[in-house]
């Protein structure tokens, strides 16, 4: 029994790696959102999942898309660690093939049982919405506003300091944001789960450039820990980057997800 725990852990963590790997050799979507991925559980230890979609949407076209993406947690007494990436694959009418992906790390500190510090840092990329590298690094408070049992809801106030270049790589912006989200969960039945997140994004030093993304996503029990989940999200930038040709995205993505 020991030798087959032994090979779980090293099939997992080979996984995992291969993943994450394959995201690296590739990197080179606008706000992530990040609340449909924490799994919120009472247990200490490792938690992930890997999954597999598919997208129509629009951005500066009509586009379909092929998307894969891993993510990991570790929950101790105090502390979260949320490490993930994402690959998408777009093809389009004008470009046949346009890569774009994020990378994400994030830390969460339990100060009180309402209340809870984070800080993250990413990595993305997405050359249809003109983004060729933006960097994010990012920190504030988040706080748990209503939780019963079928229902939670959370509020983060947090600061972002943005690097962004974007397709013309003359234009290079460094620059501070206030990032809110408002975001909950809802559980009718223990097979259905329904996830919500806004959030808004202004410049510091300028409100007339903000962005706000709303992200919801429907997600569905297969079996054990097979899931299938249909998310909708809607992106508005009042000033997109260099070389894009609108600022209001949006995307309904359709995946199987599989939990370990």
């Amino acid at each position: 029994m020991l030798r087959s725990m032994i090979n779980f852990e090293y099939m997992k963590n080979s996984v995992l790696l291969v993943s994450f790997l394959a995201w690296f050799n590739t990197v080179q979507a606008q706000i992530v959102n990040i609340e449909r991925f924490r799994y919120t559980t009472d247990t200490t230890g490792w938690k992930g999942e890997y999954n597999l979609g598919f997208t129509f949407g629009k951005q500066a076209e009509q586009y379909f898309s092929l998307t894969t993406g891993a993510h990991v947690q570790y929950k101790s007494k105090k502390s979260l660690y949320l490490l993930m990436a994402n690959i998408d694959l777009i093809k389009s009418k004008s470009q046949s093939l346009v890569n774009s992906g994020f990378f994400h790390f994030r830390y969460n500190y339990k100060i009180k049982n309402w209340v809870r510090w984070e800080a993250f840092t990413q990595i993305q990329y997405n050359k249809m919405i003109g983004i060729k590298m933006r960097f994010l690094l990012g920190t504030g408070p988040r706080f748990k506003l209503v939780q019963i049992e079928k229902f939670k809801t959370y509020l983060g106030t947090l600061y972002i300091l943005e690097y962004e270049i974007s397709n013309n790589s003359s234009q290079k912006l460094l620059q501070g944001r206030f990032s809110g989200y408002l975001s909950f969960s809802f559980n009718p039945v223990k097979q259905v789960e329904f996830i919500s997140t806004t959030y808004y994004q202004p410049r510091l030093d300028n409100s007339k450039d903000y962005r706000i993304t709303t992200d919801n996503a429907l997600v569905f029990k297969v079996y054990k820990n097979f899931n299938y989940y249909i998310n909708f999200r809607l992106n508005l930038d009042s000033r997109p980057p260099d070389g894009a040709s609108t600022g209001l995205t949006y995307a309904l993505d359709n995946k199987f997800r599989l939990d370990f």
